[in-house]
């Protein structure tokens, strides 16, 4: 069987997601700030992991991509994400924390966080069903 050079990332990606998971559960009960900023920082890890994956995905597949709006663009285009708009949505978020740390955005990309899960979570099952079986 050949080996899939990014399947590292892959799995880092899926323990990311997970993390993040687990820190947007903890929100449910501790509402202190140190959460919010915790969930904050992992979304911003796995926006990065997810996207340079999915670049690393279209290498292997052999469709040249560059940066993150390409490479999720081009992800649309074959299927390996649904809904373009959305994730350019969360890569906008990533791009907003990342930059410049303001309280009142952070609050609003905390509470899309918790929208944009579920869509992280479904689109690493379906990948990992997809490459890995």
């Amino acid at each position: 069987m050949e080996k899939i050079f990014w399947k590292d990332s892959f799995l880092a990606l899926g323990q990311a997601i997970q993390r993040l998971h687990e820190v947007i559960e903890r929100s449910k009960v501790d509402k202190n700030d140190y959460v919010l900023d915790a969930s904050v920082k992992r979304f911003e890890f796995v926006i990065e992991l997810f996207w340079k994956t999915l670049k690393k995905i279209l290498k292997h597949e052999k469709i040249e991509s560059n940066t993150p709006k390409d490479v999720l663009s081009k992800a649309f285009q074959f299927s390996l994400i649904d809904d373009e708009k959305m994730w350019l949505g969360m890569l906008d978020d990533r791009n907003n924390t990342s930059h410049v740390y303001k309280y009142e955005d952070a609050k609003q990309v905390f509470e899309n966080i918790k929208l944009y899960l579920p869509i992280l979570e479904k689109t690493y099952n379906k990948l990992e069903k997809k490459y890995f079986g």
